[in-house]
């Protein structure tokens, strides 16, 4: 599979300020990649880059193998749907969407076609006359994302498009827009520092902070197997526990007042530093030691906070010195547990 985009060695700065550090990247054609991360991180410098809006001052930018890094935004074959939407308010939405077409001089016997055709793509049939104040947050980004599309680009970027959105809209436009990627087989990179957004969407994330590329996967492999601090803590919920390697045929993890054995491979020596990453949905709770199969990890504690969140249960348990235990429990078994704030719970995983 042929390559979309390729970054080579990019380095971005404002000033002092050093916005994106040295990142290399190859995304192949048809690929759906998301650059995550928090405010300030670079990621929408990496996707602007990308675009033409902003030139490296170090690096290159290649599309579809020709050297673009210096190439305006109008001659890239790319399309970009912006955060705050950038629709023209005295033009309709079919003139909105019709825009780019009537630049690039399209009869207007096939523009007239061609909106429809990405109205009913973008599920707003019949809105051609609407004016831009008579549409809703997510009405409007269907329009936006329409007029992207409306210079049938290579490649389309979108830079947190659904953040000014309300929750359940922004499900179900992030639904949409997937299924709308996988349909058009477009290639397409996506700015957002919404972890859910980015794990549900994408072929594979970039996490990125402070101007770097911290890790570079698949969603369950970002998940699962984070490289760092920061990525397991950015992504998602996970409990971090500091101690050292202690002794064991494959190692035993000691923090202060518990013992785990790890027995998958790890690069760690006996005495070395480390922090366990254990994340909550992988850990059950009993309010009896005995039940609790011999050949767990077990931490004991207090419940300290009960959190519903629907379809799961958050309990946070202290388990002294002021550390949290955090632990997601499917709502149907927490309620079978009969836990209250206060009680003495044993935490246990594999």
């Amino acid at each position: 599979m042929e390559n979309a985009v390729v970054l080579k060695n990019i380095t971005k700065r404002f000033g002092e300020v050093e916005a994106v550090k040295n990142i290399s990247l190859e995304i192949k054609e048809g690929e759906f990649l998301t650059l995550l991360g928090p405010s300030g991180c670079g990621k929408t410098t990496l996707l602007r880059m990308i675009a033409g809006f902003e030139v490296p001052n170090n690096g290159e930018v290649w599309i579809f193998g020709k050297d673009s890094t210096r190439i305006p935004p109008e001659k890239r074959d790319v399309g970009m749907v912006f955060q705050n939407y950038a629709l023209f308010p005295n033009m309709n939405v079919g003139q909105n969407i019709a825009f780019p077409m009537r630049i690039a001089k399209i009869s207007e016997d096939k523009i007239k076609k061609e909106v429809k055709r990405l109205l009913s793509l973008v599920k707003l049939e019949g809105f051609e006359d609407r004016r831009i104040d008579q549409l809703s947050g997510g009405q409007k980004q269907r329009i936006a994302l329409a007029r992207a599309l409306a210079k049938n680009p290579k490649v389309l970027l979108l830079d947190e498009p659904l953040s000014a959105l309300d929750a359940k809209v922004r499900k179900e436009l992030r639904t949409e827009i997937r299924k709308l990627q996988q349909e058009l087989k477009i290639t397409t990179i996506y700015v957002t520092h919404d972890q859910e957004e980015a794990l549900s969407m994408s072929d594979r994330i970039v996490v990125m902070n402070s101007g770097r590329a911290m890790q570079i996967g698949q969603p369950k492999e970002i998940y699962q197997r984070p490289k760092n601090i920061f990525v397991a803590d950015f992504i998602g919920t996970t409990n971090l526990l500091e101690g050292r390697i202690h002794e064991g045929d494959r190692g035993i993890f000691v923090t202060d007042g518990f013992e785990f054995a790890i027995l998958e491979e790890h690069s760690f020596n006996l005495g070395d530093s480390a922090i366990l990453s254990i994340r909550p949905d992988l850990i059950s709770i009993s309010s009896s030691k005995d039940e609790i199969p011999h050949d767990m990890n077990v931490v004991e504690g207090k419940v300290d906070l009960i959190t519903f969140l629907g379809s799961i249960v958050r309990i946070s348990i202290n388990i002294g010195k002021g550390r949290e235990f955090v632990v997601d429990l499917p709502a149907k078994e927490f309620m079978e547990l009969e836990v209250n704030i206060g009680n003495l719970v044993f935490a246990y995983f594999d």
